[in-house]
């Protein structure tokens, strides 16, 4: 797996690939055109986690402003799917978070995705409202899902009367 944050390799070459896979993988084709990817890739809020075999299988895209993350884009190739990946991606996304002082992760996921669902469920996101007409061709509803990346930490009380 590689960690991509910076433009320092061939951001057309890479958004070309990019595109394929989303294009391959969404059921409703890619959500982001090849020009969309290329913008992406050389902000420097943008992130993505890259999983390659002989060729991309897998990708997660992120952005992150502040104390917070949101996941734009995650695709596996359909060879690939149901073997863990996705969650893998999860969970080093979440130890970047860690690593970044993330508070929280936030995505939206189509309301027909429930594959896509039921992995953010497993890997610890909750949902916390319903988009209406979110999406475009079809128009459908999104869900917004997040998780806690640290864990709430307990305050104890101290007795001051002894």
């Amino acid at each position: 797996m590689r960690l991509v944050n910076e433009c320092f390799f061939n951001a057309e070459k890479l958004a070309e690939q990019l595109f394929v896979l989303s294009n391959k993988s969404y059921t409703f084709g890619s959500p982001w055109t090849k020009k969309q990817f290329k913008a992406d890739i050389c902000n420097e809020q943008s992130g993505y986690l890259i999983l390659e075999e002989t060729e991309i299988i897998a990708y997660l895209c992120y952005h992150q402003f502040l104390d917070e993350m949101e996941i734009f884009n995650l695709a596996i190739a359909k060879k690939a799917q149901k073997k863990g990946y996705g969650l893998l991606l999860l969970n080093y996304l979440n130890q970047v978070a860690l690593a970044e002082q993330a508070e929280r992760i936030i995505l939206e996921v189509r309301i027909s995705n429930q594959a896509a669902q039921q992995l953010y469920l497993k890997n610890g996101f909750e949902v916390i409202f319903r988009r209406p007409n979110y999406y475009s061709k079809p128009l459908e509803d999104a869900l917004v899902m997040t998780k806690k990346v640290r864990p709430e930490e307990k305050n104890e009380r101290i007795d001051i009367r002894n």
